[in-house]
């Protein structure tokens, strides 16, 4: 039984319905998830696929989130396993459904919350800290994204349980078929004479993401002579507050928004360099995507960054880019490639709760 927030599964034709599908056909007897959802969110009917069951919570509120997955949850066939999606809310859901079965509690962490910037973040985050805390020491188990996460969660709570490392799964194969593809299917950028170069950030507009660090450095790189030009490809609650900067600034015809989030492919087919400025992460796909299609990336010290060979800044944003900018480029590496397919994922995932549940003495 999976705990968790993603209501893509509801959509048929979406990446983690497909995946979870395949989860539950090829290596459990079935796979239920409860989903925490608003009314407003329009996911109100239970989804039976195969082996696989859904249901949304439908809540009147928010703060009914986990009391409605409970009630849902004493109503279904017992599991061997609770698993939740994160150590927070739907951890401590998780926790007591598995207490009111008497079965174990698998836990997976997305987000670095040990990060000293995921509690300044918001009051909310210092709660979840303290949530994480109290449900992580009574899992059985669980993995987390990364292998620095993994320890730092180990370390930070002394955990005995069995606790394994799963990155997220990327077909990698379109992401590598991008330096190929430049000069053809997505069109080769005409560069100016004097060899403008392309800047891209990708993600959602939100503050801990920080897109303002990366156009403030961009503008200020722009003022040291540099001519670069600078791509958002996303959208949030920032995105009027950088259209403004960029208007003060008078860089409108150098920055492009695309105001929603779109494919990044044929952006990365465009880039020169990934601007990476979260002030945390749970992953960071958008490294693995960008180091896959030979873009480098600078990232700050966040998520898969450091693992996945991306040049890590230690110190001011806007002085690392005109290091970056003014030095010879150097070849393009992702150093980290997690599973040769995707079966494999999915493989460790199963074995993940198989093992957790096999060495748990509930």
């Amino acid at each position: 039984m999976l705990i968790g927030t993603d209501r893509n599964i509801f959509t048929a034709s979406s990446v983690v319905r497909r995946r979870i599908v395949l989860l539950a056909t090829t290596h459990f007897d079935s796979v239920t998830s409860i989903v925490f959802s608003a009314r407003s969110h329009k996911v109100s009917q239970k989804i039976e696929d195969g082996n696989f069951h859904a249901y949304p919570t439908n809540s009147r509120s928010r703060l009914l989130y986990g009391w409605d997955a409970f009630s849902i949850a004493r109503r279904l066939e017992r599991p061997d396993i609770v698993s939740a999606q994160d150590p927070f809310e739907t951890g401590l859901v998780a926790f007591f459904i598995s207490r009111l079965y008497g079965v174990p509690l698998a836990v997976e962490v997305h987000t670095d919350f040990l990060a000293p910037s995921y509690r300044r973040h918001s009051l909310l985050n210092q709660v979840r800290v303290i949530i994480a805390g109290y449900v992580l020491k009574r899992a059985a188990g669980g993995y987390a994204v990364s292998q620095e996460m993994k320890d730092s969660i180990v370390k930070h709570y002394n955990l005995k349980v069995p606790f394994s490392v799963l990155p997220i799964y990327i077909d990698l194969s379109r992401f590598e078929e991008i330096a190929q593809k430049k000069e053809s299917e997505y069109g080769a950028r005409t560069k100016l004479e004097n060899d403008e170069r392309i800047l891209l950030w990708v993600g959602r507009m939100e503050p801990e993401k920080n897109p303002v660090l990366a156009l403030e450095a961009f503008i200020q790189a722009r003022q040291k002579g540099h001519n670069i030009r600078l791509i958002f490809v996303g959208s949030g609650s920032l995105l009027e507050t950088l259209k403004r900067r960029v208007a003060e600034a008078r860089l409108t015809e150098y920055v492009e928004f695309t105001e929603t989030f779109v494919d990044p492919v044929p952006f990365y087919a465009k880039a020169d360099l990934l601007l990476v400025t979260s002030e945390y992460e749970g992953y960071g796909m958008v490294i693995v995507e960008a180091l896959a299609a030979k873009v480098p990336v600078l990232s700050t010290d966040v998520g898969i960054a450091r693992e996945a060979g991306a040049d890590i800044v230690s110190g001011d944003f806007a002085t690392a880019l005109d290091n970056w900018l003014v030095r010879e480029p150097k070849a393009v590496r992702l150093q980290l490639r997690s599973y040769s397919n995707e079966e494999e994922y999915l493989l460790k995932v199963a074995k993940c709760y198989k093992d957790i549940a096999s060495q748990s003495t509930l």
